[in-house]
């Protein structure tokens, strides 16, 4: 985790589009019309369906250290390359390229995480590192709200922030080379007793271990799986508040008659509550039993009344519309749920990646729709924008409840067949389907 935790917050780069927008980005590449804007955040999330899978795959072929070392540095280097941008054309490429780099990320944690973790640890783990994306909105504001006030320059302050956000990214994925840990059977600085213990570890998730031999089986299982569909689904709907706050919260603030410095840091609540709804997603996912999919209902409640305040308060209600954005945050708290979901609830390292990349794929499609919601026409309220995201939380809640109904009956349906699980397989490279002792996390 020490390891892993820096790495997404370093992805702080991300959320830079939004900061950078109200320094000038928009006016120097003529990004004030239409759907331009917009396109410029989701075309990222295009680039990461792309690479998702193919990265994925190559994550489990290769030891996750070397695959997690040279994206990093790809996508460093891509955002070096920002500031040369001029023109709507040449951002639309960059952009592209760095969604491209940093696909694999993301699903190569969950295969991480899934491999050292037992599945009662697993929501946590994975709630602690994507809790460092919403860490970025605690660090950025701050370190560009200093480069904003650059001026006289060669460069625009908004480039300046590209500058500084690829240069931190750089060092930090040259240090992975040294840093990030191998599988459990394989790290350097476990005694040969310590790596077996290691394993005993997860026998019990019954999910087998690391394996590098792509197997075509599993993946066509992973593929026909309804769970896999219903968790993109979850992915792709909860998501959407994503595109939402990543791309324009620095924008509304500015349209509500916020200045430029105060828009840009009042960004930084959105930062402390997403950490407080992911981790407190992850230890409720953790320490209470069978409450997985409920949370995911519990959370689109607070994003669902916060779209409602931003679309039916007056303009002059500042206060209220504020705290309606904030609430948005919480679909962070469903949204690790889905990771968790998509490594606890599938045995064998193949139908893992997978069901990983398939996981991400659904998070770039919510990326892609929660931005297209945002037609500059809506603008300044965009009361259009927020009814769509609040429609993509009922659904998102109805989805959760249904695959809770499956997975139970699922459940107890192998209880009468098999009879209690037991650990005998754990180790091997079964299918959840294939292990009978599996049974699905709720």
């Amino acid at each position: 985790m020490p390891v892993v935790c820096p790495t997404f917050l370093s992805f702080y780069d991300k959320a830079i589009l939004s900061q950078a927008a109200i320094f000038g980005l928009r006016d120097d590449l003529d990004l004030n019309t239409g759907l331009k804007y917009s396109w410029v955040s989701l075309i990222f999330y295009f680039g990461y369906i792309v690479g998702t899978l193919p990265i994925s795959i190559m994550a489990q072929r290769f030891p996750p250290r070397s695959v997690c070392t040279a994206i990093c540095i790809c996508w460093s280097i891509v955002i070096l390359c920002t500031p040369a941008c001029s023109s709507y054309g040449g951002m639309l490429v960059n952009r592209f390229f760095l969604g491209l780099t940093e696909a694999g990320v993301s699903p190569i944690f969950m295969l991480v995480v899934g491999l050292w973790y037992t599945h009662a640890e697993q929501v946590m783990r994975s709630s602690l590192w994507y809790s460092f994306s919403g860490g970025s909105l605690l660090v950025s504001p701050l370190i560009n709200y200093g480069l904003g006030h650059i001026s006289g320059g060669i460069l625009h302050p908004w480039q300046y922030m590209y500058i500084v956000a690829g240069s931190i990214t750089l060092l930090w994925g040259i240090a992975l080379w040294w840093l990030f840990p191998d599988s459990p059977h394989e790290s350097k600085w476990f005694s040969e007793d310590e790596r077996r213990l290691l394993l005993e570890r997860v026998r019990g998730n019954n999910s087998g271990t690391e394996n590098r031999d792509f197997n075509r089986y599993q993946a066509t299982e992973a593929i026909m799986d309804l769970q896999f569909w219903m968790i993109i689904i979850l992915a792709i709907v909860s998501c959407t508040g994503s595109g939402a706050l990543t791309t324009f919260a620095s924008v509304i603030f500015k349209d509500m008659g916020f200045d430029t410095f105060i828009s840009l840091l009042l960004n930084l609540p959105s930062g402390a509550l997403a950490f407080i709804c992911i981790l407190g997603s992850g230890y409720m996912g953790q320490h209470v039993a069978n409450a997985r999919l409920y949370i995911i209902v519990g959370s689109c409640a607070p994003v669902i009344l916060g779209c409602v305040l931003l679309w039916q308060l007056p303009t002059s209600a500042t206060a209220g519309r504020i705290i309606g954005l904030y609430l948005v945050t919480f679909f962070s708290s469903a949204w690790v749920q889905c990771i968790g979901l998509g490594t606890s609830n599938i045995a064998c390292h193949t139908k893992k990646a997978v069901y990983a990349g398939g996981t991400f794929m659904g998070y770039s499609l919510g990326n892609i729709l929660g931005p297209l919601m945002f037609d500059a026409k809506f603008g300044p309220r965009y009361d259009q924008s927020f009814i769509g995201i609040m429609v993509c939380f009922a659904v998102c809640a109805g989805v959760a409840l249904a695959l809770r109904v499956i997975l139970v009956r699922e459940n107890a349906r192998r209880d009468r067949e098999y009879g209690a699980p037991d650990t005998l397989h754990g180790l091997e490279n079964l299918t959840d389907k294939e292990n009978k002792s599996f049974r699905y996390n709720l």
